[in-house]
This record gives C-alpha cells, sequence and structure tokens, in this order.
C-alpha cells in the first residue's frame, strides 16, 4: 500500500504512514500529541487541525461528524478533525498551539542540598610501586563519604579510558551511593537536574541549576498519551487492550518529556550529559504509566495500587533524554487517586507546618483535595471530569489563542477577555466559570442551573441580555462572543457539565469538613493550584459555592504548586525525606461508594447565590 508523508506544524515532525491513515495515527505514530478528549470516537469535535496543502486535496473528503462539529467556514479554510481526517496524499498539518501553563509560585525558600555531588580529583597514574585498580584509586581519593560508591556495569566499562584519556584528572559526579559520571577535568560549577509535573493533561518541565537552586527554564507540552483519551480511566483501559498497549502509554509520555527536554537544552546550553538527576510527581496512574507498571487494580475496587513507595532508577531504563546513569526518583503516592503530585502540593504549600487549617484543591480532570494543618492532614481526588479544560464543552478549549478567559457582565453588556486579543472561537475553563457565575448573578440562570427563557426574566434583565438567548439544536444557549468564523455559545449542556465538576469538588471538601470535625468557617485560607486553578477567578469559584464562603482575600491561586514541590524534592534530600514522611501520615478518605458522598454531590449541583 502506498505511503505518504504527514508532517506537523510548529515542531515540524513527521510521519509516513499508509494511505488511508487517520491524522490523529499519523500524529501517535511522530509523537505529536494532539487533544483528543473522546478517544478517536469523533463526537467531540476537540482534535482540530488544519490542512496545509493548497489544493486541499491531500485527505479524504470530510466526513459526517466533521459535517457536524465543523462549521462550512471552517471546512472551507482547512479544518480537519484528527481522528476523522484520512490521508491520501503527502500533506503538512497545522496543530493549533498548546495551552498556557500555570506559573511556578515561589512557595516555599529551600537551602540547596541535592543528591548529586561532584568531586574534582587528580589522581596519581599508576606506577610500579602504587598498581592498585582503577576502581580502588579512584574510591581512595573520594573521600570517606564516597569510598563505598558503587559503578554499574556500564561505568565500569568505561572507566579505564575515562581515567586515561583524562591523565587522571577528573570529576567524579555521584548520587546517593552510585556514580553517575567521570568527566575530563574540573566540571564542578556545572551541576543540573530537572523536575517534572506528569499531569494527565500536561507534562511540565523544569531544568534546574542544582548548585544555585535557579530555575533556569520551563517547558510544558500535551501529554502524549491525550491522543488515546482524555482521563485517566480512558488510559487504564487503553493500556489493558493489547500486548503493547502499556509500552505504547510508557513511550507516549516519554517521548513527551524528551521533548521538552530537547527544547530546555536549546535554550540554556545545558547539555544533556550534564542533567544527572531528575524527580518526577504525578497522580497515581501517570507514575505507574511512566515506570510501565500496569495501573488496571486503580480501576477495580478495592482499588489500591501496585505502588505507593518512592522509586529510584535509571534514566537508560526509561529511554529518558538525560544523563543515562542519571538517577531518576519519583515521589511516594498517598494512595489510589492520590498521587505524588499531592504530595508535592503539601510539600510547596508546607501544609504540615501550619498552625492553622488549610484547604488546597488541586483543580485538573481530576480534583485532588487536602484539608488540615500539622496536626492532621486528609485528602481527597474526586472525578472532577474534563470540564475545567474546556472538554465536553460546545465551544470548549484549552487556554490557547482565541480563547475566552475571563467574562463579567456590566450594565446590560457582556464584555470578554480573550487570549492573545484575538477574535474568540471558543471558551477555556476559567472563562466557563466566569461566564456562568455572571449569568447567574444577571438573574439568567436559575439556581437549579437551568437557562431562562426571554419570557421568564426578571423585567430587571437589560433586553441586550435577553436578545442573545437563543435555542441552537434544540439546545438553550446564551451568545457569550459574536466575533470570530461564528459565535461562541454557552448551551444549556455546558452549564450542566460545569454543576458536574463543581459539584464534585464541593462535595469532596464537604466531605473532608465532616471527617476532620470542622465547619467552613474553621479554614484560614483557601489555596486554589494546578492547570485550572492557577487562571481562576476566586470571586467566581466562590459564588458559584464550589469552595467554602470565605471572603475573596483568603482564596488565592497558587500556580504550579506539584512543580514547585517536585523542585523542592530535586534540590534538597531533606524535602525528600519531608515528602516521604507527608505520604505515610495523610489520611486518605475514599469517596467511592460512600453513601454520604453522592447525597452530597446531589445538594452541590445546585449553583450558589453569593455575591461578588
Amino acid at each position: 500500500m502506498a505511503q505518504h508523508r504527514v508532517r506537523f506544524l510548529p515542531d515540524g515532525l513527521e510521519a509516513w504512514v499508509e494511505a488511508g491513515s487517520s491524522l490523529l495515527a499519523a500524529a501517535t505514530a511522530a509523537h505529536v500529541a494532539i487533544d483528543a478528549p473522546c478517544g478517536d470516537r469523533g463526537i467531540c469535535g476537540k482534535c482540530k487541525v488544519r490542512e496545509l496543502s493548497t489544493p486541499l486535496s491531500s485527505l479524504e473528503p470530510s466526513t459526517l461528524p466533521e459535517q457536524t462539529l465543523l462549521s462550512p467556514d471552517e471546512l472551507r479554510e482547512g479544518w480537519r478533525l484528527a481522528c476523522q481526517a484520512r490521508v491520501v496524499g503527502d500533506v503538512t498539518i497545522q496543530v493549533p498551539e498548546r495551552a498556557l501553563q500555570p506559573a511556578i509560585v515561589p512557595l516555599s525558600q529551600v537551602e540547596p542540598r541535592p543528591a548529586v555531588r561532584k568531586v574534582h580529583l587528580s589522581l596519581p597514574e599508576p606506577s610500579l610501586e602504587d598498581s592498585i585498580s582503577d576502581l580502588a584509586r579512584l574510591r581512595r581519593d573520594l573521600g570517606p563519604e564516597l569510598q563505598s560508591i558503587q559503578l554499574d556495569l556500564p561505568l565500569l566499562q568505561a572507566l579505564p579510558q575515562a581515567l586515561s584519556s583524562a591523565s587522571y584528572d577528573v570529576t567524579a559526579v555521584a548520587a546517593g551511593d552510585r556514580l553517575v559520571a567521570l568527566e575530563r577535568g574540573d566540571t564542578t560549577l556545572r551541576c543540573f537536574g530537572v523536575a517534572m509535573d506528569l499531569g494527565t493533561t500536561s507534562v511540565v518541565v523544569m531544568l534546574m541549576d542544582l548548585l544555585s537552586g535557579k530555575l533556569l527554564g520551563v517547558e510544558s507540552r500535551l501529554n502524549g498519551q491525550a491522543n488515546y483519551g482524555s482521563d485517566v480511566i480512558s488510559r487504564i483501559t487503553h493500556a489493558n487492550s493489547g500486548p503493547d498497549a502499556l509500552e505504547t502509554l510508557q513511550a507516549a509520555v516519554v517521548n513527551t518529556i524528551n521533548s521538552a527536554l530537547e527544547k530546555l537544552a536549546q535554550q540554556s546550553g545545558v547539555s544533556s550529559s550534564e542533567i544527572y538527576e531528575a524527580v518526577v510527581v504525578g497522580n497515581s496512574c501517570m507514575n505507574h504509566l511512566f515506570l510501565g507498571i500496569n495501573p488496571r487494580s486503580l480501576a477495580e475496587a478495592p482499588y489500591q495500587p501496585a505502588i505507593s513507595e518512592p522509586v529510584y532508577c535509571r534514566a537508560r531504563e526509561l529511554k529518558l533524554r538525560i544523563n543515562p546513569e542519571a538517577m531518576v526518583y519519583t515521589l511516594p503516592n498517598i494512595a489510589s487517586f492520590v498521587g505524588s503530585d499531592t504530595v508535592a502540593v503539601i510539600l510547596a504549600a508546607a501544609l504540615q507546618h501550619s498552625d492553622e487549617v488549610k484547604l488546597a484543591i488541586d483543580l485538573g480532570t481530576n480534583g485532588e483535595i487536602v484539608l488540615g494543618n500539622r496536626k492532621r492532614l486528609l485528602a481527597c481526588s474526586t472525578a472532577a471530569g474534563p470540564a475545567f479544560e474546556g472538554a465536553r464543552i460546545s465551544a470548549g478549549m484549552r487556554a490557547t489563542e482565541g480563547a475566552i478567559e475571563q467574562v463579567w457582565i456590566q450594565n446590560g453588556e457582556v464584555k470578554t477577555q480573550v487570549i492573545g486579543n484575538v477574535p474568540a472561537i471558543g471558551l477555556c475553563g476559567s472563562g466557563l466559570l466566569d461566564a456562568v457565575a455572571q449569568m447567574r448573578r444577571a438573574g439568567l440562570l436559575a439556581e437549579s442551573g437551568r437557562l431562562l427563557s426571554p419570557e421568564k426574566l426578571d423585567a430587571s434583565v437589560s433586553p441586550h441580555l435577553a436578545e442573545r438567548l437563543l435555542k441552537t439544536d434544540g439546545n438553550e444557549g446564551f451568545v457569550l462572543a459574536r466575533r470570530g468564523r461564528r459565535p461562541v455559545v454557552l448551551t444549556q449542556g455546558d452549564v450542566r457539565e460545569l454543576q458536574l465538576a463543581k459539584g464534585a469538588i464541593r462535595a469532596g471538601i464537604s466531605i473532608l469538613l465532616k471527617e476532620y470535625g470542622i465547619g467552613e468557617t474553621d479554614i484560614s485560607e483557601i489555596l486554589l493550584a494546578g492547570a485550572f486553578g492557577s487562571f481562576v477567578n476566586p470571586a467566581s469559584a466562590r459564588a458559584l459555592g464550589m469552595v467554602p464562603p470565605l471572603p475573596v482575600e483568603r482564596i488565592t491561586a497558587v500556580g504550579n504548586a506539584a512543580g514547585q514541590g517536585a523542585m523542592m524534592a530535586l534540590l534538597s534530600t531533606d524535602q525528600r525525606e519531608e515528602a516521604t514522611r507527608i505520604a505515610r501520615t495523610v489520611e486518605h478518605v475514599e469517596l467511592a461508594g460512600r453513601p454520604d458522598f453522592m447525597e452530597q454531590f446531589m445538594d452541590d449541583l445546585t449553583l450558589g447565590s453569593i455575591e461578588f
């Protein structure tokens, strides 16, 4: 069968595929991540890409799902769904820019005390009077702390040449009690590591100078596993779909990391061989998949993980493109769906040292919630779903150029802020929350979440707002923006999706408060972390009842706290020990199967009525 080349911009990656292959399959072969929340079923419309061929003739004609989910103008401009469009010739495809990532907000200062150490050695050359082995010669001059250092076979094989070619003037690089590298001359001033936050949706890689503690660069990517579905359950299902499926998922996330590492090396001038250690955090499922461990048990009662303990391994074992002998350390998990990313959030926010009770919420596809102080910490995970990421929202998209990120209604007029200051083409999670909160405040939505028809609106509602109410495909909607290729409409179904996500988070909080034996007023501060939590308007979250009704000034967005915690563990062995203590002492509250959780969830589906 004929083979065709598919090139993906902006990265320039490409793959050769057989005629009739989908663009999504080609993207997977090229290690290009494309957001495909519905898992290749052609029902979500989120895997939009653009054919750049002139004329548009390198793909089969549009399918019925494409004609349903894309406008005629979009189809004429070359927009297609990657899971539907099939290749019939060489083609170049434009992939939309990736989502904005939460900032790394310094929460706790750490004095560098890394596991990696570099020692410059000027060893005496062998002689008849001093003919001990190369290994013994190395150990003798390393000092008492490293005299029992261990070398894996690849370094033992390279040892004689490394010493002789450098005239025995070398720098030994050690991580713990293992030798990582033996370098020519004095390289003690160059010592680097990477911290990684592996999210279900996004992967964030942070390059650090281990001597100064300075952050040298941050790169984020859509997790390559997104080609196989948007949530952990779809990933677990795929991992068990065939003999090579688990390996495929592991390779997808490793390729994503390697892409980010390559960009960081280009930007910083740091060679991959100078990266001697990596610290990794993520939810339990991502942790398993990264290590190539089947996460099947996480999806079946009693939901026990295969591992919760911290894991050390070599970079070469995972095919990470850093120094092959570099140590890779994964922080411990707490429980089934409360992973090392939650441990990292606690570490970054220093919740384990707080005298006051605080509430931390890591908002994403899964919502991890932590409540407590230095005396007691409780944690749970609730399936918020992908609504916060823009999935299953009719005009939903990630926080990229063209997404409405803020909405406010003033004097009967709808105003929006669009990422990139371009015409609006969709709505991201923060914009969704704002829109529903503002519509509730303006009297367009009932407390039940029902979008009111024009004839049922209060007389005080502006006619300009009433004119924006419409029906789309039999579903009520509200026009947020009229610019762009077509109006951006928030539908009744979108409101319901947000209610489900909001209800799950709020019910999880309520259960933790109940287990802790305190009330909402006992919380001193609410910390919103993660991809969605970093951009959400705290006033909107409070107004809709997603979080307890604390004063807005006590609700703080803390950015990628999990990434911050990973950096702390990379810089300090003391912080790693602290992370292990946290994982051992946090009390996990399992929500699955609890009747009171389902009752609370139903109660929390309603939209709040708290003023901004």
